[in-house]
């Protein structure tokens, strides 16, 4: 191999590599952002903060509102409470709501 081709190869080699190296350092500073944003998740407010910034995409802030929903209004929880005791005092009680006296209808064949 010649001199300059093996210079050649050389430029060739360090101009990918420093591209290569360009191309990491994007990545990890993408990363350190989204482990940013994870921490801030575990601090509790990040949920709030991604659905309220308008940087952040349309789909990521609806997953972020959807997810902090749990958090901001309680689920309703309802406790029903059957024995034999609340149950027959129910029904006595709804008896007599639901007994209706007929109406006798006094009619005479012709």
């Amino acid at each position: 191999m010649q001199t300059q081709e093996l210079l050649d190869r050389c430029e060739y080699t360090i101009k990918y590599q420093m591209q290569e190296i360009d191309r990491l350092r994007g990545e990890l500073e993408r990363r350190d952002d989204e482990l940013k944003q994870l921490l801030a998740w575990i601090d509790g407010a990040g949920l709030q903060r991604t659905y309220m910034d308008p940087k952040t995409s349309t789909p990521d802030r609806i997953k972020a509102a959807g997810a902090a929903i749990a958090y901001e209004r309680p689920k309703l929880s309802v406790q029903l409470r059957v024995g034999p005791a609340v149950l027959g005092e129910r029904l006595d009680q709804a008896r007599p709501m639901k007994t209706i006296e007929p109406k006798v209808i006094e009619h005479e064949p012709t």
